[in-house]
Parts: structure tokens; C-alpha cells; sequence
């Protein structure tokens, strides 16, 4: 049986992100994965049905913690052998794809699932568009889970870029992202939350950062409960203060703001779908968004950026509603209308699942994912 490894970051991808993939591919291939400790390490194998290598990556750049995490991915896959390797995000892909050059892995596989330096700036660009274009030079095969990211990656390479299936990461379970939750456990969901049954619950699920964009959905949100008495703002994640830094303000506001829910990192997010009347997206960058396409399958009217990614799963009008970026009155004006034209409202609502279905089920991206393998194995890629 040919042998797959897998890198990512942080474990915390095979918990949201690509979970379910590992075990699928474990019907067909001896997988491997490599990323960095976390408590739920054990639980995430005998979930996946596979085995973890554990190293000390490091999310922000260390030159001397990068070259050993180097050193030691370079060693192991000697020593594994690997057919293929498999890298998700910018660290996991730059160290993966120079340490399988090194040992000579045949098949070195990268997907970009976002591209930070399109909303950075100085040193700190640069930096990010190098390690962007060295982590392409080291692949032999490109992809990426948003087909609008192609013409981004294509500045920076010559090399062919594919999209899997529909694009994303994983697809979604369309069984365990369904509103099949009872009303009176809608009920204790809500109660023990402090949310009133006749709130309006908007949700966000995602890290609490800058770029995401929480400065401009907490100020249209303080807005709009001026006007609205009836609201609730549920934002579901962690904090990233070294990284990427909401406003003073906006943490002031989630603090303090009765009608702002936050709740730290969640596995199972199901229970807060489930009293969800509109999930918000106001990222500033995505590939493309899993949360989005979880909240889809849910039922839920989707609100996000018209950016890369989220313009693939929100079709304007249809099953959801597309607002420009980093502009407050514009997301302010959207979301007023889904909370006022109810025609509008229930319209996009029963339009919503039955479009993340048609094209972003997991049964189908796995398929999909599994053919490509074949072709790269075949060097018919």
C-alpha cells in the first residue's frame, strides 16, 4: 500500500478543516500525519484511524525553531519513504515541500487554502510572497480550494494550478451539517446562552481577528441594535492578540455587550448553527471558507465579503448576500435587509442548503480527491 503524509501547522486542522479526510484516505492509502502537539492528539488518530508524528512548528516565523523542524521533517521522510506529501497552510507548506525536495519524495503536493500577503503590507509582504513562491518551486503538483485564488497564484508561478471537485479543503457532510435538532433543544441551546427566543441571532464562527473582519461587524452591529431591540451577535472562537489584533474597541464591546456572545474555540459548532438566523463572514481575505459551506448545509442564509472564495459559495440573491469589503455601511445596509424584508429573508433560506449540496458535498470531493491521487501516482497529473 502506498504511503501518504500529510502536513499541517496545527492539529487543530484535523479537528475542523480536514476532518473525516484522513480516515477516508486510509481505505486506500497507509497515511501518515505530521504537525505540532496538541492534548487531542490521540483522539484525533483513533478518530482518523491513522498515526501522528509530532513536531514544534511554529506559526510565526523563527529561523532557528524553523530550520529544526526542517532538519527533523527532512529526516523522517527519508526514513519513511513516502509516495506522496501533502501540505495545507503557509508553514506546514514551505517546510514540507523543502524538506520532500531534500529527501527526493516523487509526489509533493501543496494546496493554498489563502494567501496572507494579499492583505499585508511592507517587510512583512515580502516575506510572505517569498515564501509563497519557494513553497511552489519545491511542489510538483499545485492546488488550491477557491477557483477565483488561481489568478492570485498564477502571478507568482508559472506552474499549472488545479482546484479540486468544486474547491474547498474537505467538502461538507451534508448528514452532520443538518437542522435536525429539535425545537426544545433550540430552546435549552439559546436559554443557556442568555439569548431570548425571539432574538435574531446573527453568527459568526471563526478566529477573532483583524482580518476576518470583527471591527466592522461589532460597529454594524452596535448600530443596528440601536435601531433593533430583538438581536443577538454570537461570535464562536479564539482570540489571535500576537497575530492579528482586533481593535481595543471591539474587544471593549464583546466584553461588555450583553447582546455580543463569545464563545471560545467549539468541535462541534452544530449547536450554535442550530439558532442561527444569518451567518456573517466579513473576512478580508479566504480561500475558500469550510465554515461557510458548514453553515450552508445547515439551512442558513450566508452574508459575506465579495472576495475570493466566498463569491464562489454565495451566489448574490440566491442563497445568501455578498457585501463589499472593509465598508461598514454597505454590511450595515445587508444585514438590515435580512432582518426587515422577510420575503427576502425566508427566499434565500429555502434556496441555501440545496446549493451547498449540489456542489460542495463531501462524498463528492472525496471522489474527486482520490481520482487526483491516481493521476499524480500515474504522472498523468
Amino acid at each position: 500500500m502506498q504511503k501518504i503524509i500529510i502536513i499541517v501547522t496545527v492539529p487543530v486542522v484535523l479537528e475542523t478543516w480536514l476532518k473525516g479526510q484522513p480516515k477516508f484516505l486510509s481505505k486506500h492509502y497507509e497515511i501518515e500525519i505530521i504537525t505540532s502537539y496538541s492534548e487531542n492528539i490521540k483522539k484525533i488518530e483513533v478518530n482518523e484511524n491513522i498515526s501522528i508524528k509530532v513536531v514544534d512548528f511554529n506559526r510565526k516565523i523563527n529561523l532557528l525553531k524553523d530550520l529544526k523542524v526542517l532538519i527533523q521533517l527532512y529526516f523522517y521522510l527519508l526514513k519513511a519513504h513516502p509516495t506522496i506529501v501533502y501540505t495545507l497552510t503557509p508553514k506546514a507548506g514551505l517546510l514540507g515541500m523543502m524538506a520532500s525536495w531534500m529527501a527526493r519524495v516523487p509526489h509533493r503536493i501543496h494546496n493554498v487554502v489563502g494567501l496572507p500577503h494579499l492583505e499585508a503590507g511592507g517587510k512583512r509582504k515580502a516575506i510572505l510572497i517569498l515564501t509563497e513562491k519557494l513553497t511552489y518551486f519545491f511542489s510538483t503538483n499545485l492546488y488550491c480550494n477557491s477557483l477565483n485564488l488561481i489568478d492570485e497564484i498564477r502571478k507568482l508561478t508559472e506552474k499549472t494550478v488545479k482546484v479540486i471537485g468544486n474547491g474547498s479543503v474537505n467538502g461538507v457532510d451534508t448528514q452532520y451539517f443538518s437542522d435536525n435538532m429539535k425545537y426544545n433543544d433550540k430552546v435549552h441551546v439559546r436559554n443557556e446562552n442568555n439569548i431570548e427566543e425571539s432574538d435574531f441571532v446573527i453568527t459568526f464562527i471563526g478566529r477573532i481577528v483583524k482580518d476576518k473582519g470583527i471591527d466592522e461587524l461589532i460597529q454594524v452591529f452596535m448600530r443596528l441594535k440601536e435601531k433593533y431591540k430583538n438581536m443577538t451577535l454570537l461570535l464562536i472562537g479564539d482570540y489571535e492578540d500576537e497575530l492579528n489584533p482586533i481593535s481595543m474597541d471591539s474587544k471593549k464591546y464583546i466584553t461588555i455587550e450583553k447582546r455580543i456572545i463569545h464563545r471560545s474555540f467549539q468541535e462541534d459548532i452544530r449547536k450554535y448553527l442550530s439558532i442561527s438566523d444569518l451567518f456573517v463572514l466579513p473576512s478580508y481575505r479566504e480561500g475558500l471558507p469550510n465554515v461557510l459551506i458548514e453553515a450552508g448545509s445547515y439551512g442558513i442564509p450566508l452574508l459575506a465579503t465579495d472576495i475570493n472564495g466566498c463569491n464562489e459559495v454565495i451566489i448574490n440573491g440566491k442563497n445568501g448576500a455578498l457585501v463589499n469589503k472593509k465598508d461598514e455601511d454597505n454590511l450595515y445596509k445587508v444585514m438590515e435587509k435580512f432582518l426587515v424584508d422577510k420575503e427576502y429573508y425566508h427566499f434565500i433560506k429555502n434556496n441555501v442548503r440545496k446549493s451547498i449540496i449540489d456542489r460542495y458535498s463531501q462524498e463528492y470531493f472525496y471522489n474527486e480527491l482520490y481520482k487526483e491521487f491516481l493521476m499524480i501516482e500515474k504522472n498523468k497529473n
